[in-house]
């Protein structure tokens, strides 16, 4: 058989969005891959105007067909830090309901968002921090990477951790990380699949790109719809999302890309996907 090719997407299918000015972090939508990177330098502290920021810049993306995916970093000055969660405010009564609502917000973008997101993750994710790189579609750690979630050593617990961890490494493994407090380093986080793959931090950076545009490459109608469907799996019964995930085959099999797709690789080329 032949071997697999990639295509290269070098040139977004429509203009990006209008410059905004934001503050705490920056924004690169010019690509096929979008690169949201947290700029709040030393330690990406969250607080509601940084994390507004974050989810607008994401639901910037929902009609941007040209975009493919977005790459969540932390800036080279925050240096060791990927996130170290929210702001003290977030813990007053007089700021709780705001910081919770502009939090959620971005998982909310994520969620909705047709776009893979991919989390760069070097140095310690903690609270919040922690919390959002676990609910990425994918992530990458250095060897350096530490996750905390530490809420229950001040007498609370992480709302959105305790829907999210069990999703993604399982009951046993979130009520022991939630319960506990204690940390979780690179390699212990690959064992039980909070991430997807350990890198030497010297070489991080290549080895995102390479997975980003490897994943930017297929075809959008597909990466939309496979997102989708693996969210969707731990919302719906077995017999129901099998059946809904065939007519989403159905629909991807009559396609324009899925016919460009198999003719690229009879014919041994790179796809030209259409997003039709």
């Amino acid at each position: 058989m032949p071997e697999e090719t990639d295509q290269q997407v070098t040139q977004p299918a429509n203009p990006p969005s209008p410059k905004k000015s934001y503050k705490f972090i920056r924004w690169d939508d010019t690509g096929n891959v979008a690169h949201l990177t947290m700029a709040r330098p030393p330690q990406n502290v969250m607080n509601i105007d940084m994390l507004k920021e974050m989810g607008d810049a994401i639901e910037s993306l929902n009609h941007r067909e040209g975009v493919r995916l977005v790459l969540l970093e932390s800036a080279a000055e925050c240096e060791g830090y990927f996130s170290a969660g929210l702001g003290v405010e977030g813990y007053t009564e007089q700021l709780v309901f705001q910081m919770m609502d502009a939090f959620h917000n971005v998982f909310r973008a994520m969620m909705d968002v047709s776009k893979p997101v991919l989390a760069v993750v070097d140095g310690i994710a903690s609270g919040a921090g922690s919390e959002l790189a676990a609910f990425c579609d994918l992530v990458i750690a250095t060897e350096n990477t530490q996750f905390r979630q530490p809420e229950i050593k001040l007498g609370v617990f992480p709302p959105l951790g305790a829907v999210v961890y069990p999703r993604v490494i399982g009951p046993r493994r979130a009520m022991e990380f939630l319960l506990t407090g204690e940390p979780i380093n690179a390699r212990t986080a690959l064992e039980i699949g909070l991430v997807n793959r350990v890198v030497p931090t010297e070489r991080y950076l290549d080895e995102a790109l390479g997975l980003a545009a490897e994943i930017a490459a297929r075809a959008p109608l597909a990466l939309r719809l496979g997102k989708e469907a693996v969210n969707r799996a731990f919302e719906t019964h077995l017999s129901d999302g099998i059946a809904e995930e065939r007519q989403a085959f159905y629909f991807l099999f009559a396609s324009e890309d899925q016919k460009e797709g198999m003719a690229a690789f009879v014919d041994k080329r790179k796809p030209k996907f259409s997003n039709r």
